[in-house]
């Protein structure tokens, strides 16, 4: 269940910036390539740091991978809640997407370990399946808590793309109308930069607890192990990698 919700967390703290993209470039100024490079800088790291996390996960045990990427994912969580000035935000926002994609590693490559480790054998295929959908359901979760913790204003995607937000950015309040559907919207800047602030502070303080009940409890194995193959020591690391790269198959897949 802990690291069902590890994985949900860093799915979700992985797609922060997309669904409220609009009060983020109308707040912080920032580009699309800018808010889209969030999500890069993650699997950018994911890719590079991918071997290393296996190799954690089977020489220190499930407790020291599934406790690190907690702390990875806290730590990248924290990060965006400092009270930055803007220009050195993006920095830290940045940063925090580095963070994450570290923390994905494990939450990508554990959950066969996990079925092998702790489930029989019968049971496996769904445990497998359950780890990995959950990161999947963090994403899609985002758009839903995105929307209500920050909102998108109606008319937004207008406001950014005039000249108006640029000549008013020393406002707090940004004024739209049009004549086709007859609307007048108050934008507040102040408002929407709050209110991602709490956005924020939420995910940060999920993050916290799931840290500390994986720290008071979370074992790299069970007791008695499920089935006989659970207890079987498994090949080394670094010969399993030269002999993967050695087969045929493997080699003809990639």
């Amino acid at each position: 269940m802990m690291f069902s919700m590890l994985a949900f967390l860093q799915g979700t703290v992985w797609n922060t910036w997309g669904p409220i993209s609009n009060s983020a470039q109308a707040v912080y100024h920032w580009s699309d390539f800018e808010i889209g490079m969030f999500i890069n800088y993650a699997d950018i790291a994911f890719v590079l740091t991918a071997f290393p996390a296996t190799w954690l996960i089977q020489n220190k045990g499930l407790r020291y991978g599934v406790v690190t990427s907690a702390a990875f994912l806290t730590l990248c969580s924290g990060i965006r809640c400092l009270p930055l000035p803007d220009d050195v935000f993006i920095w830290a926002v940045n940063a925090a997407s580095v963070l994450n994609g570290v923390s994905s590693c494990v939450v990508n490559v554990a959950p066969p370990a996990i079925s092998a480790i702790w489930f029989p054998m019968e049971e496996r295929t769904t445990a497998t399946a359950i780890g990995s959908i959950f990161a999947y359901l963090g994403i899609a979760s985002s758009f839903l808590i995105g929307s209500v913790v920050v909102g998108e204003h109606k008319y937004l995607p207008e406001l950014i793309n005039s000249s108006l937000i640029n000549a008013t950015s020393s406002l707090d309040i940004f004024s739209t109308s049009g004549t086709e559907n007859n609307y007048t919207d108050l934008f507040n800047i102040g408002e929407q930069r709050k209110k991602i602030k709490t956005l924020m502070y939420l995910e940060f303080g999920l993050c916290a607890l799931l840290l500390l009940a994986v720290l008071i409890h979370f074992p790299s194995r069970p007791p008695k192990p499920p089935t006989v193959s659970a207890a079987v020591q498994r090949s080394n690391f670094l010969p399993g990698i030269l002999q993967l790269f050695r087969s045929v198959v493997c080699v003809s897949h990639c």
